[in-house]
């Protein structure tokens, strides 16, 4: 099997098992991601993130939790992350009732970017974390599936899509409701004339939710803060996204 033919068949694969469900680059090339395939032709993924997706008020039926219950089908998770030990707990049985055997764990997603055996990383942290993440997962050489929004920002897009260029990775982010039967066809209209010019484009996403005041309290002790605030803590003291020397 060529080259081509094997990524072809791995961008396949993650979009079935997963979407249906800047950087100061190193120097070199990623070859794992161009083109690479395990033996088996089952990728193996590591989670990081282990929240809402995996909370029992969005299981189904099955006792498995919305698109998770599609991973199985193409691909083994191996490895499972969360700064919240309970959730980690959670989440470890319920790859052990999927696959038979108990998942790696960690607290630190490092633990994921640095495992070579891992070929796709999904990747269902709070938003902030997006961003770095993926593109470290990419310069490790793996394919990423991130939950949306894919960034906060407009430089950080523009810092994924170049390492996407560079590495040739698989990126895809979890936006389904632009496969929408409302969107297809309204775009379809667009493309045929069937509105005439457009002159302006207006979008509204509708309304989001308020929080309540939160008054302040300590972090629970099976939740390692410091690490969940990630980012946001060291922001102010330079760029989040400098690649350490190879």
């Amino acid at each position: 099997m060529t080259s081509k033919n094997r990524r072809i068949t791995r961008r396949n694969a993650l979009k079935s098992s997963i979407g249906m469900a800047a950087a100061s680059f190193c120097p070199g090339t990623v070859s794992r991601a161009l083109g690479f395939e395990s033996a088996n032709e089952r990728p193996r993924l590591g989670v990081i993130g282990c929240g809402v997706r995996w909370d029992k008020r969005v299981f189904v039926e099955d006792g498995r939790y919305g698109v998770g219950k599609e991973f199985p089908k193409f691909g083994d998770v191996v490895s499972v992350c969360d700064v919240d030990a309970n959730r980690l707990d959670r989440a470890k049985g319920i790859v052990k009732g999927w696959l038979g055997k108990d998942p790696k764990t960690a607290g630190d997603y490092r633990r994921i970017i640095d495992d070579p055996n891992i070929d796709v990383v999904h990747i269902s942290t709070p938003d902030h974390w997006h961003a770095k993440i993926a593109i470290e997962a990419m310069l490790a050489g793996k394919d990423v599936y991130c939950e949306k929004p894919m960034t906060l920002t407009i430089e950080e897009g523009r810092l994924i899509c170049d390492v996407v260029k560079k590495t040739g990775a698989v990126f895809q982010v979890g936006t389904q409701q632009r496969s929408s039967r409302q969107f297809i066809k309204a775009i379809a209209m667009i493309r045929d004339g069937r509105l005439g010019k457009l002159h302006r484009v207006q979008c509204g996403i509708g309304g989001a939710p308020a929080s309540p005041e939160l008054p302040a309290a300590q972090p629970p002790k099976h939740l390692d803060w410091n690490r969940w605030l990630g980012p946001l803590h060291r922001a102010r003291h330079g760029s989040i996204y400098a690649c350490s020397a190879a």
